[in-house]
């Protein structure tokens, strides 16, 4: 590897770091912004250290992997590169899903074999606000991985936005009316309106902190 500069030094150290901390790679902007330089000039100093055979990048975001001595991805950059970085909306609302502002800097990780969905698949997580899911093992303050769409499974989990509110539950027939119900008798069914509820998404995995 050939002689680094003060500079190119600080940047490895700084992708290493934020990569270490954030399980994600930074983007060209985040190192430029961090640096207190244009991106352009930051462009410059990654391409020279791709000719020094410090790290590898492409055109897409967070593309950037750092390389060991002897030009082999390193070990944490192979471990980040199965990451899929997952944002976390607080205090969830409906409008929330589709304006990105909302989501805020909190993520989560999933491994990439988990999130089987195309490209265009938006996926978040929110909050489980209290125990009403319970019974199928999901507590308050549990993180839900959510996969935007309409799925109408019915054995599924869903977000559903019934008078503007967002709720959690299974959809259920309770005679005539549908209603969605939960998993804790403590929390009644909540009737679903004759145009029935608006499906936000499915839950596809639940992650707890302990």
């Amino acid at each position: 590897m050939k002689r680094l500069t003060e500079k190119q030094q600080k940047i490895l150290d700084y992708i290493a770091e934020f990569t270490r901390t954030q399980e994600i790679a930074p983007t060209v902007h985040e190192l430029a912004s961090h640096f207190g330089i244009k991106s352009s000039t930051m462009f410059i100093h990654l391409r020279t250290l791709q000719k020094k055979n410090c790290l590898t990048r492409n055109s897409k975001a967070r593309s950037i992997k750092l390389l060991s001595p002897d030009g082999k991805p390193d070990k944490l950059a192979r471990r980040i590169t199965s990451a899929v970085a997952i944002p976390v909306i607080e205090n969830f609302r409906p409008e929330m899903v589709l304006d990105p502002a909302a989501y805020g800097s909190g993520k989560v990780f999933l491994n990439r074999d988990d999130c089987k969905y195309s490209s265009g698949t938006r996926i978040f997580a929110i909050k489980a606000e209290d125990d009403r899911l319970k019974g199928v093992g999901i507590f308050a303050k549990d993180t839900l991985i959510v996969a935007a769409g309409p799925d109408v499974n019915k054995e599924a989990l869903l977000v559903v936005e019934i008078d503007k509110k967002a709720y959690v539950g299974f959809l259920a027939q309770n005679g005539a009316a549908k209603v969605l119900k939960f998993a804790d008798a403590a929390f009644p069914a909540v009737k679903i309106p004759a145009t029935g509820p608006q499906i936000i998404g499915k839950v596809i995995a639940v992650m707890r902190q302990l």
